[in-house]
Order: C-alpha cells, then structure tokens, then sequence
C-alpha cells in the first residue's frame, strides 16, 4: 500500500523531513512488534532547489539535470558540466519566489528520530556507521535488534529482513540529486529495489513516499507501478537532449591545484575539440566554474553526440600526456 506525503504541508515540529503521516505509521508498525526500514540516498549529497508553489525543481538547461545550490555566493552549479548560474530569485515555470533548498542527511534524520522514539533502538547503515562494525554478518545481527533501520543504497540489496511492517522513503527528490543524465532511471530502479525488501514475507508492507513534488512523474509512475508510461517520458527526454541510446555522452574532467588554469586550460580543450566539429555532428559544453574536491578545482567539458571516439581521436596525444584530464564515457 503507498502514500505520497507532501512534505510542504504535512512536516512535524521535530523535522521538516519527517511527516505525521511518517511518525504515525511508524508508531502503528511498531506497536505491532514490526521494524521500519527508512532510506535516505545520502550519496546525493547537494542540496537542490525547488519552487513551493508549482514544485519546479531547477535544472541545468544544457544537460537536463538537478541543478546543485552553493554559497558563498549563492548560485546553482551542473555537477555534469560544471556550468554556474547565479542564484535565481523566482521560479522560471510559475514566476512564484518560494524557493526552497532540500537536502538532509541519515546522521540528521537518526538524531531527531532519537529524542522521539525514547527506548527504541534505531540504528542507522551507511558508509560512515559501517566503519565501525568488522564484518556483515555482525551488521545483520545489529539490524536483527533494530527497531528502526535508516539506510542509504547499501541497504536496498543483499539484506533479507523479517518483520518489515513499513518502509519511508525520507525524500524522494534527493534521489533525483545526481548529476547524471540517468539520475530518474536510477531512482526508480533503486526505490524499488527498496520496496522490494518488504515484499518477500507474506505480510503487507506498508510503503511511504515523502516529497516536497509529490506530483513528479517518476513518483506516480513508481505508485502507479507504470513502468511503460516512465520507459516513454525518459526516452522522450533523452532523444531531445541526445542521451544514450539515442547518442553517446562523454564527460573530459580537468583538475588543477589553481582554478583560474583550470578554466583556461577546458577553454582552450573546447576550442580544439571544435576545430574538429565544423560540421556540428557534436555538442561541446565547456564548464564556466570550477568545483573543489581534494585540494583541486574541477572543471568539465561535455560532448554529446554519436561515434564521439572519433572527434576524440583527434586529441589523443593530448589525453595519453595530460594527467590531471579524465575522461569518462556515460
């Protein structure tokens, strides 16, 4: 059975990530002597940006993925194709100026469950908890004992549990956070494998979908368990920004101790790559900003197109003897 929450409109004073519809139902599953599985994909870790009035999440325009807020000074960054925008002040679809960064993480979400749940044993299976414990089968053991499981993607293979009474996702748009063009394919795929867990005894599992834009299509196409109408739109959105299979998408990652010659050194690998593109058979997106990431700044050029191999080979040499370029094939 699913229920979408709205999270604009049903949050608890304890967090705005957690609905009374959410702490109701695990109160109910638990009274039952059942465990709640709760999944918060942590790994999409930037915060995003959405209107609250007609629920627009910003995304980048050339390569149609969320859009990543940053400070200092505020602006929105492709984590794609690194290009920057500066902070907008409304919403490009609605003209509303609700605008609204989500993002939250499972240490956050396991704290404020903390002080609600007193006595329960929540336990929390991530990257950062699992550090601590020396093999799998003392985790499951851990889990065995849990009241209350909150997990990231880790969790949604390789573990069978008993007694599932409910499963919450936290934030349904976190999923759609990733900078990769197959960001809404991984997300349905990964939710239900998710709900996959608590479909394997014969009791009902009880499935909550919060979101602050409940009405995205890949959560009514997931309620819905319409997998055609989602395989349509997403390849539909694919052939117009020519994503595989319709085109190949290849992401050149330069990094540089000084950011200002890493963004000389993608502008002058642009030009290049356009010298070998008169006839305009491929898209060149040079990022316009660098991110930093270990000590470097990181900057990408975009190429989309078919056979990109061949516009590549042009450039060989300079990929074989450039060390701090990457290239990366989607």
């Amino acid at each position: 059975m699913y229920t979408t929450v709205h999270l604009g409109q049903d949050s608890s004073k304890i967090s705005r990530y957690l609905s009374n519809t959410l702490l109701d139902e695990i109160e109910n599953t638990l009274s039952k002597g059942e465990s709640v599985l709760l999944y918060l994909n942590k790994r999409g870790a930037y915060n995003s940006l959405i209107c609250q009035d007609c629920q627009y999440l910003f995304e980048c325009q050339n390569c149609d993925t969320s859009q990543s807020v940053h400070h200092n000074p505020n602006h929105l960054l492709c984590h794609l194709c690194t290009n920057r925008v500066n902070m907008p002040l409304k919403c490009p679809k609605c003209a509303g100026v609700k605008l609204m960064s989500i993002g939250v993480g499972t240490q956050q979400i396991e704290e404020a469950l903390g002080k609600y749940f007193v006595g329960k044993n929540i336990y929390r299976f991530d990257s950062d908890s699992m550090r601590n414990i020396s093999s799998k089968k003392n985790a499951l053991n851990d889990l065995d004992q849990a009241d209350i499981i909150i997990g990231t993607k880790m969790i949604t293979t390789g573990f069978d549990f008993e007694k599932i009474g409910c499963i919450g996702v936290i934030l349904v748009e976190q999923e759609l956070g990733s900078p990769n063009y197959d960001a809404t394919e991984r997300a349905y795929s990964n939710l239900k494998q998710l709900i996959g867990r608590g479909n394997r005894k014969s009791q009902e599992t009880t499935i909550i979908l919060q979101s602050f834009i409940p009405k995205n299509e890949m959560i009514r196409s997931l309620v819905e368990s319409n997998f055609k109408d989602f395989l349509m739109q997403t390849l539909t959105e694919r052939k117009l920004f020519s994503y595989p299979p319709f085109g190949e998408v290849v992401k050149l990652e330069y990094r540089h101790p000084d950011a200002e010659k890493a963004l000389t050194y993608i502008k002058k690998l642009a030009h290049t790559l356009r010298e070998y593109n008169k006839d305009n058979s491929y898209i060149i997106i040079p990022g316009t900003s660098t991110f930093k990431k270990n000590n470097s700044y990181h900057v990408a050029c975009l190429i989309k197109g078919k056979n990109t191999r061949l516009l590549l080979g042009n450039i060989k040499s300079q990929i074989l003897h450039e060390v701090k370029l990457s290239v990366i094939f989607s």
